[in-house]
């Protein structure tokens, strides 16, 4: 069924499939900026897995094919240290589109350059979700990751399945589920001693961007046991 997926004109994610209402900014993208015509197809998703195929019709979708339910993917999380810039909105792009299921934001560790306040951090954590659910759409994935934050990095290496990316580290992902990535001067020593585990990435020195995609990238590709 991945057939349909790729060629409908676009992908929306709605609450009801089989009655599908689309948000003001979908229903802006559909009919102004794709200008879609009448009859072409969409496919509408829950973002749980389940979606169907709809029909474009006087600026409306209508249902135009049963409901099909993907199973659950393997979970597969990054959790990063946010730099400053604007380069973490493309690392959480790309990590979407290669198939993460969890992006984590950390709250700042000792070397972070980038120190949010609490407002300014569940903004750019609600930002961080929005382009994740339009990479998700993009890619035309049926499962919307979560995006949470920011969590403390204590919080994080206690938990089962949880890495952290450092150079010199164990190249093995085995039983991994989650890498943690850091900031531009890396974790510091403290904060790695107080990693059950750490996972190398490659021999080259990485941005802290780039480390969260390839990561993603490692984890996803890595087959599960």
């Amino acid at each position: 069924m991945r057939e349909f997926l790729r060629s409908t004109s676009a992908h929306v994610f709605v609450d009801d499939i089989t009655s599908p209402v689309l948000s003001a900014d979908d229903a802006h993208h559909l009919s102004r900026v794709l200008r879609l015509r009448d009859g072409e197809k969409v496919s509408v998703c829950d973002g749980a897995g389940s979606w169907l195929l709809a029909e474009w019709r006087g600026a409306e979708l209508l249902p135009a094919g049963e409901a099909v339910l993907d199973p659950a993917p393997a979970d597969v999380t990054v959790a990063f240290v946010p730099v400053k810039g604007d380069r973490c909105d493309a690392a959480v792009e790309k990590m979407v589109e290669i198939g993460v299921t969890g992006i984590v934001v950390l709250a700042p560790t000792e070397h972070s350059v980038v120190r949010w306040d609490g407002a300014k951090a569940a903004a750019n954590v609600a930002r961080y979700s929005r382009i994740a659910r339009a990479a998700s759409a993009q890619s035309r994935r049926t499962h919307l990751p979560s995006v949470t934050g920011p969590v403390p990095l204590s919080e994080m290496v206690g938990r089962d399945g949880v890495a952290m990316a450092e150079p010199g580290g164990d190249p093995s992902l085995d039983g991994v589920t989650t890498l943690l990535v850091g900031p531009e001067g890396g974790f510091s020593p403290a904060e790695v001693s107080s990693a059950r585990r750490t996972v190398g990435l490659g021999t080259g020195i990485l941005r802290a961007d780039t480390a969260a995609v390839v990561a993603a990238t490692l984890l996803v590709a890595h087959p599960r046991r």
